[in-house]
């Protein structure tokens, strides 16, 4: 397997066929606010969902890509989702989820975790 970027590269591109397949229209992708990157923005029914995607290649299913979804990613997100309202206002529900892609030798496995995690104070 490739460099890292590489396997993150393809982890997004399949979060994205999942979620098209799902009936989400994906609005952006890597969409930054400074330093801080949004990996997915779509629409689905009703809400606007910022989606992160953590890939991994491993010959072992021992650790989960979205353990590595911190407190500190989480609030990097935030702040990053909180930049984009300000830029492309959104008055109905929004939501954060995350989507974890494990690649081993023989297979690859995609977990979708809507509502992953909240902002604090709502």
């Amino acid at each position: 397997m490739g460099d890292s970027r590489q396997v993150g590269d393809e982890g997004e591109t399949y979060a994205v066929l999942f979620l098209n397949h799902k009936g989400f229209e994906v609005i952006h992708r890597n969409w930054r606010a400074g330093k801080y990157e949004i990996d997915i923005i779509a629409q689905d029914r009703r809400s606007l969902v910022f989606v992160e995607v953590k890939s991994r290649y491993s010959n072992s299913l021992w650790v989960q890509p979205e353990d590595s979804v911190t407190l500190s990613k989480q609030q990097k997100l935030i702040y990053a989702a909180q930049k984009y309202l300000r830029q492309f206002p959104h008055h109905g529900p929004i939501r954060f989820d995350v989507i974890s892609v494990m690649t081993t030798h023989s297979c690859r496995q995609l977990y979708y975790h809507p509502d992953a995690f909240f902002p604090m104070g709502s």
